[in-house]
C-alpha cells in the first residue's frame, strides 16, 4: 500500500511541476542551422528514410530546447514535419519553423 501511495505522490508531484520534469534536460545544445540547410537536410532525410535527431527552439508553450529522434516525413496539408520514433510507438508533429538543428542518427552496432 505504501508503495502505491509513493507512486501516486510522485506522479502528482511531476504533474504539478510540469511534464518537462519527466524528461532529462538536453546537455548538448547544437548551434542554430541556416534555414536553407535545415530544408536540405529534411528533404534528404525524407527521401533516404534514415533516422535523424531534431532539436527544436524554445516556443511560447515551452522555454526549453527539445530533441526528437526518429524517421521523418512531411505533412501533406501543413508546414509540419512528422517524426515517428524507431519503435513506431510515438509520433511527433513539429513546426518546421521551430527547428534549430538536424543531424543524422548513426546507430551503434
Amino acid at each position: 500500500m505504501n508503495r502505491q501511495a509513493e507512486n501516486k505522490h510522485s506522479i502528482v508531484h511531476y504533474l504539478k511541476k510540469g511534464y518537462g520534469t519527466l524528461f532529462p534536460a538536453i546537455t548538448n545544445v547544437q548551434p542554430q542551422m541556416p534555414k536553407e540547410q535545415i530544408s536540405m537536410f529534411l528533404k534528404q532525410a525524407v527521401k533516404g528514410k534514415f533516422p535523424i535527431v531534431i532539436q527544436v527552439n524554445p516556443t511560447s508553450q515551452s522555454d526549453t530546447i527539445w530533441e526528437f529522434k526518429g524517421t521523418v516525413s512531411f505533412s501533406p496539408k501543413s508546414t509540419q514535419v512528422i517524426v515517428e520514433s524507431d519503435q513506431k510507438t510515438i509520433t511527433y508533429l513539429i513546426n518546421a519553423r521551430e527547428i534549430r538543428h538536424i543531424r543524422r542518427l548513426h546507430k551503434r552496432k
